[in-house]
């Protein structure tokens, strides 16, 4: 068995030299994040969600054409320099939220993209509402064999948790017994994930989410496989044969930018105990409720419940968050190490203290033994690395 460290949401903004997707950057292309941003990063494994769009297939047949990228036996891509490529697709559906399908091959995102083409009013632009229900998403990707994921389930807007449903058994009934992985957001972990009973035997995923190139890899997950392709991935996210997610990494919840209720009116975070709903300053109820609120509102349990081998999870910042840490100080951090992630995990810190200085040094030993002093964030506003941090 092997350990792969993979961002398995990323969105590209542009192929065939037309737009994907629209709040993506321009510059990041398929070929950018497999040859650039995934080994600057450090990552073996992305997952690329904007399969869905014409565009992108005819992209990813031009790197087969060149030999940029090869088909995997067992699915998947494998790009030249060894970073595998999984195709996805973020769909939202007819209740408002966001879900990925991974898929196996150009066969197989063919079928998906058929089914689309009548419920979108524009296949070429990636997570376009789609005319179709939450299982008749599940029930397609049963049929296309594919790998089903709720994305960024506790978010206010587009997450199971987070818009539509206090459980999804609800709603879903027994369909519900295929949504065997979730990804938590940048705004959750997986101690919050845990005190809701229902997903103690689903997966978690940390993705990035990325729409830049900068954003790629802010939060990952490490995998056990055995090789590089689709239906070992499958394995390690339904816990078989001996595969799994090994270790989630990401950012503390208190960065992300719903993480505490939101009042669009007094425009204040809330600091009060969880949960919040309405504004304790105004009365407002036009509130953007925050993923711990929300949490704290339909919780199952008052500590988290953990089943057994359930992974860590490591928190975690991208060099450029941290403070100090302008665009001279990342070349020469990359110059001098393999990649980012060694950077984060691995680097003697002596060895990055004389790249990058003491002050960065002391901030990565702080993040490494969960010890960052952070502002919260909340209402679309990202929380903050502050430059004191506990000893």
């Amino acid at each position: 068995m092997k350990y792969y460290y993979a961002d398995l949401h990323i969105h590209i903004g542009c192929a065939q030299g037309k737009a994907v997707k629209i709040t993506a950057s321009r510059h990041l292309t398929l070929r950018k994040v497999l040859f650039e941003d995934a080994p600057r990063k450090g990552l073996d494994i992305v997952g690329m969600v904007d399969a869905g769009s014409p565009l992108v297939s005819a992209e990813i047949k031009s790197l087969l054409a060149e030999g940029a990228i090869k088909e995997q036996p067992g699915g998947g891509f494998l790009a030249a320099n060894g970073v595998m490529l999984v195709t996805g697709c973020e769909i939202e559906t007819r209740e408002g939220i966001h879900i990925i399908i991974y898929l196996p091959d150009l066969g197989s995102v063919a079928k998906l993209q058929q089914y689309l083409i009548t419920r979108v009013s524009n296949l070429n632009l990636s997570t376009p509402p789609v005319r179709c229900s939450t299982l008749d998403l599940i029930n397609l990707n049963v049929l296309l064999g594919g790998i089903l994921c709720p994305a960024h389930v506790f978010t206010p807007h587009k997450g199971i948790y987070g818009c539509w449903t206090r459980r999804w058994a609800d709603v879903l009934g027994k369909q519900a017994q295929f949504l065997k992985v979730l990804e938590l957001g940048l705004s959750a972990d997986t101690d919050m994930a845990d005190l809701i009973a229902e997903t103690r035997g689903v997966t978690f995923l940390s993705n990035s989410d990325a729409h830049s190139s900068g954003t790629i890899g802010r939060e990952f997950n490490l995998l056990r496989m055995s090789g590089k392709n689709f239906e070992e991935l499958r394995l390690a996210l339904h816990k078989a044969s001996g595969r799994k997610v090994a270790a989630n990494y990401g950012l503390d919840p208190l960065l992300g930018k719903y993480h505490r209720t939101y009042c669009t009116r007094c425009r204040r975070i809330a600091t009060e105990d969880a949960p919040v709903l309405a504004c304790p300053a105004c009365g407002a109820l036009d509130v953007v409720v925050g993923v711990y609120d929300r949490v704290m509102s339909i919780r199952d349990y008052d500590e988290p419940h953990h089943p057994i081998g359930r992974p860590p999870y490591h928190y975690r910042v991208p060099l450029k968050d941290l403070p100090g840490v302008g665009p001279r100080t990342l070349q020469r951090l990359w110059q001098a190490f393999p990649s980012e992630i060694d950077i984060l995990e691995h680097a003697p810190l002596e060895r990055i203290a004389q790249v990058g200085g003491s002050a960065l040094a002391g901030l990565i030993m702080a993040m490494r033994n969960g010890r960052l002093s952070i502002r919260p964030g909340g209402g679309g506003y990202y929380g903050k690395v502050l430059k004191a941090y506990g000893d």
